[in-house]
Formats: structure tokens, sequence, C-alpha cells
């Protein structure tokens, strides 16, 4: 391989918190850690309000180039690419990476194309597509004109993305839906991957406080009402410990108000408690002083880093029986409780069960662990820097 690589790397990053920053940071690094790479130029969000800087490997650069819903995202990051000059540039998206309207979001993700067309080899990562979506389930709830003008949109913007030099989605069924949609386009499965979690020691379920907890950005499909219903009802329940809930994160971009007016009817609740954004730091006790990462989600839109995480720090998840969590779970083997959307009966029910039974959730916390172990980030940017050198990268002709 081709010592001395410059990788740029477009992603939202840390200590911004849009989403897919965690999973910026640690393809970031794992990249930076490959001994074929000499530098990392991450191509990063421009903060709202100014942060220091994370501490980092010193062959990862961050560069803030790119406003989240500016409309100038394509031209600032084309030109950020001829300042540069790197050998390759690989794209960290899902359907709102560069805004949260149709115009600004589309625009984003139109650059890898255009990226490779004045002469970069463009890779992207896509963690969802608009055909893989419920709109409904979405802010666009009852809009039917609109999510058929976003779903017409979305298409084309897909079909143009898969114009890149390649591209790669974290589940199987993406793969069928954009082989489907663009025959002739390099699309691969790569798994999400596994965030670092060190050679940290096992805390088994017993020695857990009985601690439940959830993280997200909340108020659209990612919601909390039947999850405190839930808690409400097993905490009623016969031979239900001492409990407390926790809740890491934020209201969703479209939500504005919604975890402080969930915060303000539970300020007599002293169970339960809300934390607010929970940094990269704070992520691994986040989840190691829990029992149960419950996932109270209407829809999903691709495969969830934050189940990844509840995995890697031996949380057993409770998620819905729908859609991508089905389809991760078959695609990466993990395993945890389920229940119906929206069924607060049924979720108290598998939280019972695996409160109670701590050695069947030891088995599945241990059998998540080693699923996820098996996918570390490492191979994930390895697999990319070979595809990167494979072949030289000429635009073909789809259909």
């Amino acid at each position: 391989m081709t010592k001395g690589l410059r990788i740029a790397l477009v992603t939202a990053f840390p200590p911004g918190k849009r989403t897919l920053n965690e999973y910026g940071f640690h393809l970031a690094r794992a990249f930076a850690d490959h001994p074929d790479v000499a530098e990392v130029i991450v191509l990063a969000d421009i903060l709202p309000d100014p942060e220091p800087e994370l501490e980092l490997d010193p062959a990862i650069r961050v560069k803030r180039v790119w406003h989240f819903n500016g409309v100038g995202t394509p031209l600032r990051l084309l030109q950020s690419l001829g300042a540069e000059k790197p050998d390759a540039v690989v794209y960290n998206t899902q359907t709102a990476s560069f805004g949260d309207n149709e115009l600004t979001a589309a625009l984003g993700l139109l650059t890898p194309v255009a990226s490779r067309l004045v002469g970069w080899k463009s890779g992207v990562i896509a963690h969802n597509i608009i055909d893989g979506l419920d709109l409904e389930n979405t802010i666009l709830k009852g809009q039917g004109v609109r999510q058929a003008v976003v779903r017409l949109g979305g298409t084309m913007v897909t079909r143009a993305m898969t114009w890149a030099s390649y591209t790669t989605v974290t589940l199987r069924g993406y793969v069928d839906t954009l082989k489907n949609m663009v025959p002739n386009a390099d699309v691969t499965l790569v798994p999400h991957g596994t965030f670092e979690a060190g050679n940290r020691p096992w805390v088994s379920q017993s020695e857990r406080p009985a601690r439940i907890v959830t993280m997200g950005k909340f108020g659209t499909y990612k919601r909390l009402e039947t999850l405190l219903s839930a808690f409400d009802r097993l905490r009623q329940l016969p031979g239900a410990p001492k409990l407390e809930l926790v809740i890491g994160g934020s209201d969703h971009p479209n939500a504005q108000g919604y975890m402080e007016a969930l915060a303000q009817s539970r300020s007599s609740d002293r169970d339960v408690r809300f934390l607010g954004y929970v940094a990269e730091a704070d992520v691994p006790q986040f989840f190691e002083t829990a029992r149960l990462a419950i996932f109270d989600y209407e829809a999903t839109t691709g495969s969830s880093g934050v189940l990844h995480q509840a995995a890697s720090f031996g949380t057993v998840p409770i998620f819905p029986r729908i859609g991508d969590f089905v389809d991760l779970c078959r695609d990466e083997n993990l395993t945890g409780g389920s229940f119906a959307p929206r069924d607060a009966d049924g979720l108290a029910q598998a939280m019972h069960e695996l409160l109670t039974d701590t050695a069947a959730a030891d088995r599945i916390a241990r059998s998540n662990r080693s699923a996820v172990a098996a996918i570390p980030m490492a191979d994930i940017a390895a697999w990319h820097l070979g595809k990167i050198l494979e072949t030289p990268d000429m635009m073909p002709v789809f259909e």
C-alpha cells in the first residue's frame, strides 16, 4: 500500500453535537491509526458557538468549513479540497447531515459526486437513505404533498450520490434498494463498526445499579412518552427493585422545547433524571452504570450508533420490533428485549423480565459485546483505504 496517504473526511465532528459527530470522531482516529495514513483532514461543521477543539492525534487536523443549513456547503467543501489536495475524500452522511430543509440537505448530499467530477476520488458512507425512511413517522407526518416531493427529490439525490467513486451502506436492505435504483453503482455493505471500548473490564448485570438509560435526539420519531409510561408501570410491578431512569440527549432540531417540557413534567420524580447531551468522554460510564438501554422509537433511520455503544459496554438493549432494528440484528448477530411501538405495557414487561433474570441479561450482553467487537472501527477504516487504492477512478456510464 502507498505510504503517506492524506485522507479528507467530511463529517460533523465534536465538540459539535450534530448527528454522526461521534462516528466521525472514531472514524478519523481509525484512519489516523492506520500505518499507511500520513494525515487526516477533517472538513467539519462550523460550530454555532465557538468551543475549544478536542485534543487529537497529531495526524488529525480539523478544519471547520461548512455551515449546517448553509447553501454554500458544496462550494466551501470543493474549495477546501482544492486547497488541501488530499489523495481521497470520504463523506460520513445521513439524509440530514447538511441541513434540515430540503434544499440544504440535497445540496450537501450532492457534493460527493461534484467532488468526483472535479477530480477527487470520493467515497460515501450512507447511514440511511430517503427510500428507507417512513416519512409518516417524521416531521412530515400528515403532509402528503410534501412527502411526495421529498420522496421524489430524495430519490434523485440518492441516485446522484451513487455516482461517487463508491458508496457504502450499513444495512443489507439498503444495498438491494440502491442496486435496484442504479444497477451499475458501486455499492457495498460495510457494517457500522464498533467505537473503541479499550480493554475495559466486564461489568456484570448483578454488579450494576438498577438503572435504565436512553440516549438520542428526541421529539420526532425518537420519543420518550412510551418509555416514561412503561417506567411508571414497571415501578408498580411486584418485586420491582428501586429503579432509576436516566435520559441523555437533547431536542431534535425540529422539536425545540420537547425535552424541557418533559423534564418539567417530571420535576418532582426523583427517579427520573435528564442529563442533557452526553459528551464522548462520558459515554462509557453512562452505559456501564446501567443495566438496560431503551430505544423508544416510532420509526428507524438506519443502523443505530447508540445500539452499538450499548452493546460495546455491556448494556442490554430493548427496542421496538420495527424496520432497521430487525435488519440490524439479523445482519450483525445482535439481540435484546423487544416490544411493539407505543406499547407501554409490553415495554414494561420486557424491562421487568431482563431486570429480574440477570443471568439471561448477562448472556445477551456478552453475546452482543462479542458481536460488535468482531467489527472494530479499524477494520472499517482499512476497508475504505483499500477501496481508495483499489483501481483508478473513472466515471462509469449509468443506466
